[in-house]
């Protein structure tokens, strides 16, 4: 009888609090039906981190973790606070794209996914140092790294775990990834929008590019209704889990006053996946069969 399994389809182990401990947090998961990890790197000072968590962990649990690595949006925000000049900011982000694909091309076999990258604008809409015309063209910026690691994961056949976060009430952000993404994408590519808090529109346009959707421990929120209404409409056939830990701890952790460090870890995957039994009226068997199928095929 085929066993179905939970997974974690985007963590952080590489860093802290997580990567102080993570072999006892990815134990304390496998404890529970859990199986697949995919960590993910965001940045080139962390890729060689999380490559070796992965060796580590699949010596002592084989096939376990998984590793995509990308460039999050947010680090090209912190360039041009570092430097000042968005036209500075662009050739060093060219630069650090050249770097991030020699070392893609010497990894490739180690790495099952590219991610996490994608959009961000709600980060520098809260900087008042930036001009309007500074954050168009940090927009711009972005779209063209993810319109250049798209491509990276199209050549090389690989899904994406794309980040997509707007300013509060817009869904600017979201329509330009999806927009890129469908350009790009050339009908072939798959992946994940992780931690999903759009609407159904876009989850539909989403679904139609054949791609899945994250879903965290927002819908264990008190404040999560708007998420769990999404997650009530979305096909089961692609519902991902994850954790983003060590961020968006659950909420039995979060109200928990015993707990000093609050934060999210791989076996907090079970509360998610009870609330979304909840929401989708659905034996927890059922929903682990599908979505381990999900990870299973995009992933491993």
């Amino acid at each position: 009888m085929v066993k179905w399994l939970m997974h974690d389809s985007h963590i952080h182990l590489a860093m802290e609090p997580l990567r102080n401990n993570y072999i006892d947090s990815i134990d304390a998961f496998l404890r529970d039906n859990g199986k697949y990890i995919l960590t993910q790197g965001t940045d080139i000072v962390d890729f060689d981190e999380n490559f070796q968590i992965a060796e580590e962990t699949n010596k002592l649990y084989p096939n376990t973790i998984q590793v995509a690595i990308g460039l999050h949006p947010t680090f090209f925000e912190e360039i041009t606070l570092a430097l000042g000049i968005v036209e500075d900011v662009f050739e060093k982000c060219q630069k650090k794209m050249i770097l991030f694909e020699d070392i893609f091309n010497k990894k490739k076999e180690k790495v099952s996914a590219i991610g996490e990258c994608g959009l961000d604008y709600y980060q520098f809409s809260l900087n008042n140092e930036y001009t309007k015309e500074q954050k168009e063209q940090l927009k711009e910026i972005q779209k063209i790294m993810l319109r250049n690691e798209i491509q990276l994961a199209v050549e090389n056949s690989l899904p994406m775990s794309i980040h997509s976060r707007d300013v509060n009430g817009s869904k600017e952000c979201l329509q330009d990834a999806i927009r890129i993404i469908a350009e790009e994408g050339k009908g072939t590519l798959k992946g994940s929008f992780h931690s999903y808090t759009g609407d159904i529109s876009q989850l539909n346009q989403i679904i139609d590019l054949g791609f899945h959707v994250g879903f965290n421990s927002i819908i264990t929120y008190k404040s999560g209704n708007t998420v769990r209404e999404i997650l009530k409409k979305t096909p089961l056939d692609r519902i991902l889990f994850e954790t983003d830990g060590p961020f968006l701890p659950p909420q039995s952790v979060r109200k928990n006053k015993k707990i000093k460090e609050k934060f999210a870890q791989p076996k907090d995957i079970r509360e998610i996946m009870e609330v979304a039994c909840q929401v989708k009226n659905l034996s927890m068997e059922k929903l682990e069969k599908v979505t381990d199928e999900n990870y299973r095929n995009l992933f491993t």
